[in-house]
């Protein structure tokens, strides 16, 4: 059975020679010759989300196929439509570039065109695990990587090689999981970062979406620090000095396939596609061809670490063989990937500027995550400290 918040509308396509065709009765329809339109009265319970993500949470389609669908001009919008309005598709427009980031208030009527929208629901793969899909054994799992946990806010330590969201090829991620971390919520929590597939250590989550409305915040404003180790493939004498590193970085590629590249040349005719990122690091220990480092990204840019390491420093990080000196260099041809797990952990986070439901500013939520065995493994091997209580003296 259809859900009885939508509002349809079956519109018959116009036939070769311009006629039109006269509307199809509800559910007499053939999905192949029909577009069956879906307008959505966004309310007050659900104003303040991005389009994309409503759509989602409404029709149950990915993200990914909910943006795909806006590219192709398959969503249009009137902000702010009177409910008893008559509606005319040719207004319900906004513009491409801020569809996906606008936010919907009450009143705002969407319009989904889709042959089937129910049928293309069905179609895709669920990329979210119901709770009762997990083993108790797998809850446990799961829940064992909770390393802070409050009203508002959960903090996992992210294991390497488990994406933090889905793709074509990407069957087990955190976003698959998260209903094993719900709780008693009437929600599970949500993402409000990423890390890379093969980066490891702490992953925050909003427990409601007010929650994770006011950490995405944080996140974009820079206002929750972040420390991350990692071990290089370079030896640098140790030094205790937050040195800059404030070099652009332009993307290139499409996703899975992106690669960022640093532009060290101020007057390149790239620089004006390029985006600002800035990371301070510390070398806290060095031996023949490694060092063991503390990044703080001041950015948030795509594999701006990674990058910054390779191009900037020439010093890529242990395991990252997307940006060895090899291939940003294009020295080599060579195809084959290392086995060794990326040494790249983010390792601590605090949260400044937090405000209760209740709108009470707090004292700064400090949460320290536990390195990898492997990585303190490594660590003692190279260099002969406690990675674990070395990395947080400062």
């Amino acid at each position: 059975m259809k859900p009885n918040h939508f509002h349809e509308k079956e519109v018959s396509k116009r036939s070769k020679r311009g006629e039109n065709n006269q509307s199809k009765m509800r559910h007499s329809y053939n999905p192949d010759s029909v577009n069956l339109i879906i307008l959505l009265l966004i309310n007050d319970d659900e104003s303040d989300m991005r389009l994309d993500r409503y759509l989602h949470l409404r029709t149950n389609l990915p993200t990914s196929t909910i943006q795909k669908k806006i590219r192709k001009n398959e969503v249009k919008l009137k902000p702010l439509a009177h409910e008893n309005e008559e509606l005319d598709s040719n207004e319900m427009r906004i513009k491409k570039t801020k569809t996906l980031s606008y936010k919907v208030r009450p009143g705002d009527v969407v319009l989904v065109r889709s042959t089937d929208l129910y049928k293309e629901a069905k179609l895709v793969r669920p990329t979210r695990l119901a709770i009762k899909s997990f083993s108790e054994n797998e809850i446990e799992s799961i829940r064992s990587m909770i390393v802070y946990k409050d009203d508002e806010i959960i903090v996992i330590n992210k294991p390497q090689g488990l994406a933090t969201q889905g793709g074509p090829k990407t069957l087990k991620h955190v976003d698959g999981l998260l209903h094993a971390l719900q709780f008693d919520y009437p929600d599970p929590p949500r993402l409000v970062h990423r890390l890379d597939k093969n980066t490891t250590g702490a992953l925050v989550l909003g427990r409601t979406r007010s929650a994770a409305g006011k950490l995405s915040h944080l996140f974009r404003e820079s206002t929750i620090e972040k420390m991350y180790v990692a071990i290089v493939t370079k030896f640098l004498p140790r030094n205790l000095a937050h040195t800059k590193i404030s070099i652009p970085i332009r993307y290139g590629g499409k996703p899975p396939f992106e690669k960022v590249t640093c532009i060290l040349d101020k007057e390149s005719s790239l620089m004006a596609n390029c985006k600002t990122a800035i990371t301070y690091y510390q070398v806290i220990a060095g031996t023949g061809n490694y060092s063991l480092l503390r990044l703080y990204p001041q950015t948030g840019r795509k594999h701006q670490l990674r990058s910054h390491c390779a191009y900037v420093l020439k010093a890529p990080i242990l395991g990252d063989d997307k940006y060895r000196l090899d291939k940003i260099d294009k020295t080599s041809t060579r195809s084959e990937t290392s086995f060794e797990p990326m040494y790249l952990h983010l390792n601590r986070l605090v949260i400044h500027n937090w405000r209760t439901k209740e709108g009470n500013l707090t004292k700064s939520i400090e949460i320290t995550v536990p390195l990898p065995a492997y990585f303190k493994k490594k660590s003692e091997e190279f260099f002969g400290i406690n990675a674990e209580a070395d990395i947080l003296i400062e």
